[in-house]
Protein backbone atom coordinates (compact mmCIF):
# COMPACT_ATOMS: atom_id res chain seq x y z
CA UNK A 1 0.00 0.00 0.00
CA UNK A 2 1.35 3.41 -0.95
CA UNK A 3 1.60 6.30 1.48
CA UNK A 4 -1.26 8.07 -0.31
CA UNK A 5 -3.48 4.97 -0.11
CA UNK A 6 -2.67 4.67 3.59
CA UNK A 7 -3.60 8.30 4.15
CA UNK A 8 -6.86 7.76 2.27
CA UNK A 9 -7.73 4.87 4.58
CA UNK A 10 -7.02 6.98 7.66
CA UNK A 11 -9.10 9.87 6.36
CA UNK A 12 -11.98 7.55 5.46
CA UNK A 13 -11.97 6.17 9.02
CA UNK A 14 -11.67 9.67 10.46
CA UNK A 15 -14.75 10.71 8.45
CA UNK A 16 -16.75 7.97 10.20
CA UNK A 17 -16.05 9.31 13.69
CA UNK A 18 -19.07 10.38 15.74
CA UNK A 19 -19.73 11.72 19.23
CA UNK A 20 -19.85 8.16 20.54
CA UNK A 21 -16.34 7.65 21.91
CA UNK A 22 -16.85 3.97 22.65
CA UNK A 23 -18.27 3.36 19.20
CA UNK A 24 -15.34 5.22 17.64
CA UNK A 25 -12.84 3.03 19.46
CA UNK A 26 -14.56 -0.20 18.50
CA UNK A 27 -14.82 0.91 14.87
CA UNK A 28 -11.15 1.90 14.67
CA UNK A 29 -10.05 -1.33 16.36
CA UNK A 30 -12.08 -3.36 13.87
CA UNK A 31 -10.51 -1.50 10.95
CA UNK A 32 -7.05 -1.93 12.44
CA UNK A 33 -7.53 -5.69 12.77
CA UNK A 34 -8.71 -5.83 9.15
CA UNK A 35 -5.41 -4.36 7.95
CA UNK A 36 -3.07 -6.30 10.27
CA UNK A 37 -2.16 -8.91 7.65
CA UNK A 38 -2.63 -6.81 4.53
CA UNK A 39 -0.65 -3.77 5.69
CA UNK A 40 0.71 -3.66 9.27
CA UNK A 41 1.72 -0.01 8.88
CA UNK A 42 -1.89 0.99 8.20
CA UNK A 43 -3.03 -1.06 11.20
CA UNK A 44 -0.49 0.73 13.38
CA UNK A 45 -1.52 4.14 12.03
CA UNK A 46 -5.16 3.41 12.84
CA UNK A 47 -4.26 2.48 16.41
CA UNK A 48 -2.30 5.72 16.70
CA UNK A 49 -5.43 7.54 15.52
CA UNK A 50 -7.45 5.78 18.25
CA UNK A 51 -4.93 6.73 20.92
CA UNK A 52 -4.91 10.37 19.76
CA UNK A 53 -8.63 10.62 20.53
CA UNK A 54 -8.13 9.70 24.17
CA UNK A 55 -7.38 11.78 27.21
CA UNK A 56 -4.41 10.68 29.32
CA UNK A 57 -6.75 9.01 31.77
CA UNK A 58 -8.61 7.19 29.01
CA UNK A 59 -5.36 6.12 27.39
CA UNK A 60 -4.13 4.67 30.68
CA UNK A 61 -7.44 2.81 31.13
CA UNK A 62 -7.26 1.46 27.59
CA UNK A 63 -3.74 0.14 28.09
CA UNK A 64 -4.73 -1.44 31.39
CA UNK A 65 -7.80 -3.22 30.04
CA UNK A 66 -6.96 -3.97 26.39
CA UNK A 67 -3.37 -5.04 26.76
CA UNK A 68 -1.37 -7.72 28.52
CA UNK A 69 2.08 -6.23 28.68
CA UNK A 70 2.74 -4.69 25.27
CA UNK A 71 0.30 -6.86 23.34
CA UNK A 72 -3.40 -6.39 22.71
CA UNK A 73 -5.65 -9.16 23.92
CA UNK A 74 -6.40 -10.35 20.38
CA UNK A 75 -2.69 -10.62 19.66
CA UNK A 76 -2.21 -12.80 22.73
CA UNK A 77 -5.12 -14.96 21.56
CA UNK A 78 -3.64 -15.16 18.06
CA UNK A 79 -0.36 -16.51 19.43
CA UNK A 80 -2.24 -19.03 21.58
CA UNK A 81 -4.33 -20.16 18.60
CA UNK A 82 -1.14 -20.72 16.60
CA UNK A 83 0.26 -22.92 19.34
CA UNK A 84 -3.01 -24.85 19.55
CA UNK A 85 -2.85 -25.57 15.82
CA UNK A 86 0.58 -27.07 16.42
CA UNK A 87 -0.85 -29.15 19.30
CA UNK A 88 1.40 -27.29 21.75
CA UNK A 89 -1.42 -27.02 24.26
CA UNK A 90 0.74 -26.71 27.37
CA UNK A 91 2.39 -23.57 25.97
CA UNK A 92 -0.94 -22.26 24.72
CA UNK A 93 -2.47 -22.81 28.16
CA UNK A 94 -0.11 -20.26 29.68
CA UNK A 95 -1.40 -17.60 27.27
CA UNK A 96 -5.09 -18.52 27.49
CA UNK A 97 -4.87 -18.52 31.29
CA UNK A 98 -3.49 -14.98 31.14
CA UNK A 99 -6.38 -13.97 28.89
CA UNK A 100 -8.97 -15.67 31.10
CA UNK A 101 -7.69 -14.08 34.30
CA UNK A 102 -7.34 -10.66 32.66
CA UNK A 103 -10.93 -10.76 31.39
CA UNK A 104 -12.26 -11.78 34.80
CA UNK A 105 -10.50 -8.84 36.46
CA UNK A 106 -11.16 -6.07 33.94
CA UNK A 107 -14.53 -7.02 32.43
CA UNK A 108 -16.44 -8.33 35.42
CA UNK A 109 -20.14 -7.85 35.97
CA UNK A 110 -21.30 -5.10 38.33
CA UNK A 111 -24.64 -4.25 39.89
CA UNK A 112 -25.42 -1.88 37.00
CA UNK A 113 -23.84 -3.42 33.91
CA UNK A 114 -22.74 -6.61 32.27
CA UNK A 115 -20.30 -7.21 29.41
CA UNK A 116 -21.33 -9.23 26.37
CA UNK A 117 -19.62 -10.59 23.25
CA UNK A 118 -22.52 -10.80 20.82
CA UNK A 119 -21.25 -11.52 17.33
CA UNK A 120 -24.13 -9.92 15.43
CA UNK A 121 -27.47 -8.19 15.81
CA UNK A 122 -29.37 -11.49 15.62
CA UNK A 123 -27.61 -12.72 18.76
CA UNK A 124 -28.12 -9.42 20.58
CA UNK A 125 -31.84 -9.32 19.81
CA UNK A 126 -32.29 -13.01 20.57
CA UNK A 127 -30.70 -12.47 23.97
CA UNK A 128 -33.17 -9.68 24.73
CA UNK A 129 -36.03 -11.86 23.53
CA UNK A 130 -35.05 -14.80 25.73
CA UNK A 131 -33.63 -13.15 28.87
CA UNK A 132 -35.12 -9.62 29.15
CA UNK A 133 -31.93 -8.22 30.75
CA UNK A 134 -32.39 -5.63 33.51
CA UNK A 135 -28.79 -4.37 33.36
CA UNK A 136 -26.96 -2.11 30.94
CA UNK A 137 -25.22 -4.21 28.31
CA UNK A 138 -21.64 -3.27 27.47
CA UNK A 139 -20.00 -4.61 24.31
CA UNK A 140 -16.64 -6.27 24.80
CA UNK A 141 -13.80 -5.18 22.51
CA UNK A 142 -13.21 -8.76 21.32
CA UNK A 143 -15.06 -12.07 21.26
CA UNK A 144 -14.35 -13.10 24.85
CA UNK A 145 -16.51 -16.22 24.51
CA UNK A 146 -14.04 -17.48 21.90
CA UNK A 147 -11.01 -16.43 23.97
CA UNK A 148 -12.29 -18.16 27.11
CA UNK A 149 -13.43 -21.21 25.13
CA UNK A 150 -9.84 -21.64 23.94
CA UNK A 151 -8.69 -21.84 27.56
CA UNK A 152 -11.28 -24.55 28.27
CA UNK A 153 -10.13 -26.44 25.18
CA UNK A 154 -6.54 -26.44 26.37
CA UNK A 155 -7.58 -27.72 29.79
CA UNK A 156 -9.47 -30.62 28.21
CA UNK A 157 -6.58 -31.44 25.89
CA UNK A 158 -4.29 -31.60 28.91
CA UNK A 159 -6.67 -33.99 30.74
CA UNK A 160 -7.82 -31.32 33.19
CA UNK A 161 -11.38 -31.86 32.10
CA UNK A 162 -13.27 -30.92 35.28
CA UNK A 163 -11.41 -27.60 35.44
CA UNK A 164 -12.91 -26.71 32.06
CA UNK A 165 -16.49 -26.65 33.43
CA UNK A 166 -16.38 -23.28 35.27
CA UNK A 167 -14.33 -21.82 32.42
CA UNK A 168 -16.98 -22.80 29.85
CA UNK A 169 -19.72 -21.49 32.15
CA UNK A 170 -17.88 -18.16 32.12
CA UNK A 171 -17.64 -18.28 28.31
CA UNK A 172 -21.41 -18.81 28.20
CA UNK A 173 -22.03 -15.82 30.46
CA UNK A 174 -20.30 -13.52 27.96
CA UNK A 175 -22.62 -14.76 25.21
CA UNK A 176 -25.53 -16.93 26.39
CA UNK A 177 -26.91 -17.24 22.85
CA UNK A 178 -23.73 -18.59 21.23
CA UNK A 179 -24.19 -22.39 21.16
CA UNK A 180 -20.48 -23.14 20.71
CA UNK A 181 -19.40 -23.13 24.39
CA UNK A 182 -22.54 -25.10 25.29
CA UNK A 183 -21.56 -27.73 22.73
CA UNK A 184 -18.09 -27.86 24.27
CA UNK A 185 -19.65 -28.19 27.72
CA UNK A 186 -21.72 -31.12 26.43
CA UNK A 187 -18.51 -32.80 25.25
CA UNK A 188 -17.00 -32.33 28.70
CA UNK A 189 -19.99 -33.98 30.35
CA UNK A 190 -19.71 -36.86 27.88
CA UNK A 191 -16.08 -37.36 28.88
CA UNK A 192 -16.98 -37.25 32.58
CA UNK A 193 -19.97 -39.56 32.17
CA UNK A 194 -22.32 -37.00 33.72
CA UNK A 195 -25.44 -37.96 31.80
CA UNK A 196 -27.93 -35.66 33.52
CA UNK A 197 -25.77 -32.56 33.04
CA UNK A 198 -25.37 -33.55 29.39
CA UNK A 199 -29.16 -33.74 28.99
CA UNK A 200 -29.58 -30.40 30.76
CA UNK A 201 -26.99 -28.77 28.51
CA UNK A 202 -28.65 -30.07 25.33
CA UNK A 203 -32.03 -28.71 26.44
CA UNK A 204 -30.46 -25.30 27.15
CA UNK A 205 -28.69 -25.26 23.77
CA UNK A 206 -31.57 -26.14 21.44
CA UNK A 207 -33.57 -22.86 21.83
CA UNK A 208 -30.60 -20.72 20.73
CA UNK A 209 -29.60 -22.68 17.61
CA UNK A 210 -29.66 -20.51 14.49
CA UNK A 211 -28.29 -23.03 11.93
CA UNK A 212 -29.29 -26.50 10.75
CA UNK A 213 -25.87 -27.78 11.75
CA UNK A 214 -26.38 -26.66 15.35
CA UNK A 215 -29.84 -28.22 15.48
CA UNK A 216 -28.48 -31.49 14.12
CA UNK A 217 -25.73 -31.49 16.71
CA UNK A 218 -28.28 -30.97 19.50
CA UNK A 219 -30.31 -33.98 18.42
CA UNK A 220 -27.17 -36.09 18.02
CA UNK A 221 -26.07 -35.15 21.54
CA UNK A 222 -29.46 -36.21 22.89
CA UNK A 223 -29.08 -39.49 20.98
CA UNK A 224 -25.75 -40.01 22.76
CA UNK A 225 -27.47 -39.36 26.09
CA UNK A 226 -30.20 -41.88 25.28
CA UNK A 227 -27.58 -44.48 24.33
CA UNK A 228 -25.78 -43.98 27.64
CA UNK A 229 -28.99 -44.51 29.65
CA UNK A 230 -29.86 -47.56 27.46
CA UNK A 231 -32.91 -45.96 25.83
CA UNK A 232 -31.81 -47.34 22.49
CA UNK A 233 -35.04 -46.85 20.52
CA UNK A 234 -35.09 -43.19 21.57
CA UNK A 235 -31.44 -42.84 20.54
CA UNK A 236 -32.28 -44.17 17.07
CA UNK A 237 -35.07 -41.63 16.71
CA UNK A 238 -32.83 -38.74 17.73
CA UNK A 239 -30.10 -39.77 15.29
CA UNK A 240 -32.60 -39.89 12.43
CA UNK A 241 -34.00 -36.48 13.41
CA UNK A 242 -30.43 -35.18 13.49
CA UNK A 243 -29.90 -36.38 9.92
CA UNK A 244 -32.88 -34.30 8.81
CA UNK A 245 -30.86 -31.19 9.67
CA UNK A 246 -27.20 -32.09 9.11
CA UNK A 247 -25.50 -35.02 7.41
CA UNK A 248 -22.92 -35.88 10.08
CA UNK A 249 -20.49 -38.61 8.90
CA UNK A 250 -20.29 -40.21 12.36
CA UNK A 251 -24.01 -40.98 12.67
CA UNK A 252 -24.10 -44.09 10.44
CA UNK A 253 -21.44 -45.61 12.69
CA UNK A 254 -23.45 -44.71 15.79
CA UNK A 255 -26.55 -46.34 14.29
CA UNK A 256 -24.54 -49.45 13.52
CA UNK A 257 -23.36 -49.48 17.14
CA UNK A 258 -26.97 -49.22 18.32
CA UNK A 259 -27.94 -52.08 16.02
CA UNK A 260 -25.28 -54.22 17.72
CA UNK A 261 -26.51 -53.20 21.20
CA UNK A 262 -30.12 -53.97 20.28
CA UNK A 263 -29.25 -57.23 18.57
CA UNK A 264 -31.29 -56.51 15.47
CA UNK A 265 -31.48 -54.42 12.35
CA UNK A 266 -32.55 -50.82 12.92
CA UNK A 267 -35.64 -49.45 11.21
CA UNK A 268 -36.04 -45.67 10.76
CA UNK A 269 -38.82 -44.26 12.94
CA UNK A 270 -41.97 -42.85 11.43
CA UNK A 271 -42.48 -39.10 11.69
CA UNK A 272 -45.08 -39.69 14.40
CA UNK A 273 -42.73 -41.93 16.38
CA UNK A 274 -39.93 -39.37 16.13
CA UNK A 275 -42.21 -36.58 17.33
CA UNK A 276 -43.34 -38.71 20.28
CA UNK A 277 -39.71 -39.22 21.31
CA UNK A 278 -38.97 -35.50 20.98
CA UNK A 279 -41.95 -34.70 23.16
CA UNK A 280 -40.84 -37.27 25.74
CA UNK A 281 -37.59 -35.32 26.20
CA UNK A 282 -39.24 -31.88 26.05
CA UNK A 283 -37.84 -31.03 22.62
CA UNK A 284 -39.34 -29.99 19.29
CA UNK A 285 -38.32 -30.65 15.72
CA UNK A 286 -36.69 -27.56 14.27
CA UNK A 287 -35.72 -24.17 15.64
CA UNK A 288 -37.03 -22.46 18.73
CA UNK A 289 -39.91 -20.02 18.39
CA UNK A 290 -37.82 -17.09 19.65
CA UNK A 291 -35.12 -17.65 16.99
CA UNK A 292 -37.64 -17.54 14.15
CA UNK A 293 -39.46 -14.57 15.65
CA UNK A 294 -36.23 -12.59 16.07
CA UNK A 295 -34.91 -13.38 12.58
CA UNK A 296 -38.29 -12.51 11.04
CA UNK A 297 -38.53 -9.18 12.87
CA UNK A 298 -34.99 -8.23 11.87
CA UNK A 299 -35.57 -9.22 8.24
CA UNK A 300 -38.74 -7.13 8.09
CA UNK A 301 -36.93 -4.13 9.57
CA UNK A 302 -34.02 -4.54 7.14
CA UNK A 303 -36.32 -4.84 4.12
CA UNK A 304 -38.23 -1.73 5.18
CA UNK A 305 -34.94 0.16 5.53
CA UNK A 306 -33.67 -1.28 2.22
CA UNK A 307 -30.67 -2.79 4.01
CA UNK A 308 -30.41 -5.65 1.54
CA UNK A 309 -27.26 -7.27 2.86
CA UNK A 310 -28.77 -7.62 6.33
CA UNK A 311 -32.17 -8.63 4.95
CA UNK A 312 -30.59 -11.36 2.84
CA UNK A 313 -28.72 -12.72 5.85
CA UNK A 314 -31.83 -12.91 8.04
CA UNK A 315 -33.89 -14.48 5.27
CA UNK A 316 -31.13 -17.04 4.71
CA UNK A 317 -31.31 -17.93 8.42
CA UNK A 318 -35.09 -18.40 8.21
CA UNK A 319 -34.93 -20.39 4.96
CA UNK A 320 -32.09 -22.59 6.23
CA UNK A 321 -33.85 -23.40 9.50
CA UNK A 322 -37.32 -24.07 8.11
CA UNK A 323 -36.96 -25.17 4.46
CA UNK A 324 -40.20 -23.26 4.08
CA UNK A 325 -40.97 -22.44 0.42
CA UNK A 326 -42.65 -19.25 1.65
CA UNK A 327 -39.22 -17.96 2.69
CA UNK A 328 -37.73 -18.55 -0.75
CA UNK A 329 -39.40 -15.65 -2.57
CA UNK A 330 -38.45 -12.91 -0.05
CA UNK A 331 -34.92 -14.32 0.00
CA UNK A 332 -34.66 -14.16 -3.79
CA UNK A 333 -36.00 -10.60 -3.75
CA UNK A 334 -33.41 -9.50 -1.15
CA UNK A 335 -30.62 -11.27 -3.02
CA UNK A 336 -31.65 -9.60 -6.29
CA UNK A 337 -31.46 -6.17 -4.67
CA UNK A 338 -28.09 -7.05 -3.16
CA UNK A 339 -26.75 -8.14 -6.57
CA UNK A 340 -27.61 -4.71 -7.94
CA UNK A 341 -25.25 -3.25 -5.35
CA UNK A 342 -22.54 -5.93 -5.66
CA UNK A 343 -22.90 -7.49 -9.15
CA UNK A 344 -19.70 -9.52 -8.89
CA UNK A 345 -20.22 -10.89 -5.38
CA UNK A 346 -21.27 -14.54 -4.90
CA UNK A 347 -24.69 -14.40 -3.19
CA UNK A 348 -26.40 -17.62 -2.17
CA UNK A 349 -30.16 -18.09 -2.06
CA UNK A 350 -30.02 -21.65 -0.76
Amino acid sequence: MTEQERNDVIEAVRARLTDDQTGNMLMIQAESRRYEQEDPQTAKALLELAMSLLSEEQEAYLKETMYIGERRLDQVYGEAAGLMQKRENAKALTLTRQLYEHILVHFRETAERRFFSFRNLLESNLYHQLYHPPKELMKTPFDFTRFIGAHAYNLVELSRTEEAIPVLETAIRYNPVNPDPRFELAEVYKLLGNHEKLRETVLETHPICTTRYALGRCYANMAFYCTEITEYEDAVAFYYVSLLFADHPAIPGELQHLSHLMGRRIMPPTREQARAVLEKYHMIEGPGREVLYTATELSNQAIEAKQWKEATYYMQVISDLTNDPKAAEPLKMCAAELRKMFPDAPISTS
